[in-house]
Parts: structure tokens; sequence; C-alpha cells
């Protein structure tokens, strides 16, 4: 996994895939950490970024997906908590998203909510209503603007949280 550490600064490469159906986005969070993200996981060197996401989806939902178009590349900054210690970090994450699509008929699509698997902790996936993500602490916070406009090119976006 592409993540290093430089004192109390961190850098971490992470390939994020953007599920869309019906109107709604499916979002992940780890028990107890109380904030949403799009699904995805970090790279592996010498992995390319698709082989990344395609991997991380049978691993976390064992499932297949198609990876469509990038999205977004971004550069984002935030103070985080290292998993390990509990010490807070900043952390400069580069992110590749990419639109990504369950196959079609996946029971994942008709579930509401459901668990994957994460090395450290467990899961919990859940589709979300793209009007409604102004009311979900959802990271990076641009997305809860950004899904329900994605763009036609692929964009670059540098996010400093708040």
């Amino acid at each position: 996994m592409i993540t290093f550490d430089e004192g109390e600064l961190r850098f971490s490469y992470r390939v994020v895939g953007i599920a869309v159906d019906k109107g709604r986005v499916l979002l992940q969070t780890g028990e107890g950490e109380g904030l949403w993200a799009l699904p995805g996981g970090r790279g592996e060197l010498m992995e390319p970024s698709e082989e990344t996401l395609k991997r991380e989806m049978r691993e976390e939902l064992d499932t297949d997906v198609r990876v469509g178009r990038l999205i977004w590349v971004m550069e984002n900054f935030f103070r985080g908590n290292d998993l390990s210690t509990g010490n807070e970090m900043s952390c400069h994450e580069l992110g590749f998203y990419f639109l990504m699509e369950l196959p079609a008929g996946s029971p994942l699509r008709q579930a509401g909510e459901f668990h994957g698997i994460e090395e450290k902790s467990r899961l919990l996936f859940k589709w979300h209503d793209i009007d409604n993500l102004g009311e979900i602490p959802l990271v990076p916070s641009f997305l809860k603007s950004a899904l329900k406009r994605i763009p036609e090119t692929t964009e670059h976006i540098v996010h400093t949280a708040e």
C-alpha cells in the first residue's frame, strides 16, 4: 500500500470508485468512525489505478466491478488520526476518482446497507440519495455538491478540509 509517514505527516495514494444507481451513490464507513466516503483503497507499487479499484472491490465487497472513466484527480489535505496509534496527523492524499459499475444483477444494488470486509475494521456500505448528501458527514466535503454534477471531462481538484 502506498502510504508513508514523515514525523507527523502522512502521504497516501488512494483510488476511489463512484457507483451511482437510481439517484443514489454508494458510500462506506468504518464501524465507529462516523464519517462516510466513497469506496476505494490504497494503491500498491506497480499496480495500475484501475486494477487497484478492481482489487479493492473484490477484497471488500467480494464482487467484480467495471471501471469507467476518470472523473477527478484530487489532492486532499486534512487532519486525520493514525489508526494504529490514535495520534492526529497532517495528511496529504492523492486520489484518482473513477466511475464504477456493479454487475447488473448484483444483489448489492438492491441492498440498502451491507457489510464489507477490511483488514483492520468492519466496513459498512450504504446507498445514499445524492440529493441528501448535505445531511451526512461525507469526506472530502466537496463531494456533497460535486456528486450532483459529475463533469464530462476529468478535473483536477485541490481540497483542503476546514
